[in-house]
């Protein structure tokens, strides 16, 4: 049976790759879910896992994200939220660019309140595809598991079987498809496709400006970072998330 749907999906692929507009602008919803978050957090004792979760539980927020990409280049980013909200993020703490000619990424994060540059070569996960199917934005997708090692998260995509795009949100790439939800632990945090634009002129994309006095980083040195700080957390009994993203 999984045989007979992906070489259905082959055809499709082929069959769409040339009708494809591959420019365009996805709008992402990202909800957060405290108390499933503090469950993923296994090394916490019991105690500490109510505790917090009576402080945090029961609690999930949203956030707007949006992709923009064309034949080149893709950029990721969350959007300035209301005023009046209770949770304010800046545009500019977290940006995604790919040049997809280069095959190098340039990122901008705050990690331990602190900014970074991150400079590399564009690396996508390995994913294994599975065999499921459901709609996201009004697209049928089908399913794919990768796993966070450093996180400890299990990770499930859902990409668009009609566009042939390995693009997705947040950090994720390298499906046969344009990645329309992510599924982040369970529902932890998902990211999901609310809007897709596809216009016939091409969508500028510009490339992430930071100011020189920025640290420069490669991704070796980003997964150190986060891995101390993880351990660290474990050794301190606190959820590792608080300063660094789930």
């Amino acid at each position: 049976m999984k045989n007979i749907i992906l070489l259905t999906f082959s055809i499709l692929v082929i069959s769409n790759f040339c009708l494809c507009q591959e420019s365009g602008i996805i709008s992402y919803t990202v909800t957060s879910d405290w108390t499933k978050m503090i469950a993923t957090c296994d090394y916490l004792s019991q105690a500490e896992k109510e505790r917090t979760a009576y402080t945090w539980g029961g609690r999930t927020y949203d956030r707007k994200a949006e992709l923009k990409f064309n034949a080149g280049e893709y950029r990721f980013e969350y959007q300035n939220e209301n005023e009046g909200s209770t949770y304010q993020w800046r545009r500019e703490d977290y940006i995604i660019y790919r040049d997809r000619e280069k095959e190098e990424s340039t990122d901008i994060m705050t990690i331990l309140d602190k900014p970074y540059v991150i400079i590399d070569s564009l690396v996508c996960q390995n994913w294994k595809i599975l065999n499921d199917m459901k709609e996201v934005a009004g697209r049928i997708c089908m399913n794919a598991l990768w796993y966070d090692p450093i996180k400890n998260k299990e990770i499930i995509a859902w990409f668009a079987l009609d566009l042939p795009i390995p693009l997705g949100s947040n950090r994720y790439c390298g499906l046969p498809g344009m990645i329309l939800e992510i599924n982040e632990t369970n529902g932890a945090v998902v990211y999901t496709a609310t809007t897709i634009l596809l216009p016939e002129e091409k969508v500028e994309i510009e490339k992430p400006v930071y100011k020189k006095k920025t640290k420069v980083i490669d991704y070796a040195a980003y997964d150190k970072i986060i891995s101390d700080y993880i351990a660290q957390s474990k050794k301190m009994q606190r959820p590792y998330f608080w300063n660094i993203g789930f």
